[in-house]
């Protein structure tokens, strides 16, 4: 099971990582699209959800798991960013609560699902 886990677990730990570095660490200013933060948030939570789905419709211990995946994904994922936005507002200097982050975190996380279920058609129901 360690072995369909441990890629959610690291790209997890990377959003995390890089969502409660103090910005002046991270800069895509010099990139010259409008919001590019939020295309980066919505990227990184579409790998995360779909790593996620992967890793608990691959496992074969808890049927569950299996069958609430996509649920406990979006719900899971979601709640993830939301914790790390007010993390962000509370304790990381440089950094602040964005309701659009939010938008954009939340569409990635259904768009790893719409991206599963695309990918992967009639393999796993």
């Amino acid at each position: 099971m360690l072995r369909f886990i441990l890629p959610s677990l690291v790209w997890t730990a990377l959003v995390v990582i890089l969502s409660l570095v103090p910005s002046s660490n991270v800069s895509l200013h010099d990139i010259q699209i409008e919001n590019v933060d939020k295309v980066a948030h919505f990227i990184m939570y579409t790998f995360m959800s779909l790593l996620w789905v992967i890793a608990l419709k691959r496992q074969n211990i808890y049927v569950g798991l299996r069958r609430y995946a996509l649920q406990i994904i979006v719900f899971g994922t979601f709640s993830i960013s939301v914790v790390i936005e007010f993390i962000q507002e509370y304790a990381v200097v440089s950094r602040s609560f964005e309701v659009l982050d939010l938008i954009a975190n939340g569409i990635g996380c259904i768009f790893g699902i719409v991206l599963f279920k695309i990918i992967y058609k009639d393999s796993y129901r």
